[in-house]
């Protein structure tokens, strides 16, 4: 697949920026610079959990399509037993950008338009950035 391609399994994804340079860095960065696709990973299953965001994004992912949620559960443990045991995938097994999806995105936009709706309006935190601010 060419890098101005959009991946099939991300045609309804909308980035802020998809112009053809974006487009090219995107598959660059992907394809020689990101090592998890060497582990049979997506781009989202190394999004940082901890994140408030990331955390209500996976949240909202598990209640709304769970096996996607299993399907991400399962890749990031074959994933930690293949680097624990110092090895990756065969070349034939990698992640291909025709199967990148960025499956959090829709959760993680819709997350940042109810927060800056918040703000807007009533400037009220929601109850999950609360949480992580008492620590």
């Amino acid at each position: 697949m060419a890098w101005n391609q959009v991946p099939a399994a991300a045609k309804n994804i909308a980035f802020k920026y998809n112009g053809s340079v974006a487009k090219y860095l995107r598959y660059v960065s992907w394809q020689y610079l990101w090592g998890g696709r060497e582990y049979g990973l997506q781009f989202h299953d190394t999004y940082f959990e901890p994140a408030p965001e990331v955390t209500e994004a996976l949240r909202r992912l598990n209640l709304k399509e769970p096996w996607l949620f299993d399907a991400r559960k399962q890749r990031l443990s074959t994933a930690h037993t293949l680097a624990v045991h110092g090895e990756k995938l065969p070349k034939a097994s990698w992640t291909q950008w025709d199967q990148e999806s960025w499956y959090l995105k829709p959760y993680l936009d819709e997350i940042e338009a109810e927060k800056k709706q918040r703000v807007e309006s009533s400037g009220i935190l929601p109850g999950y950035e609360l949480k992580s601010e008492a620590h």
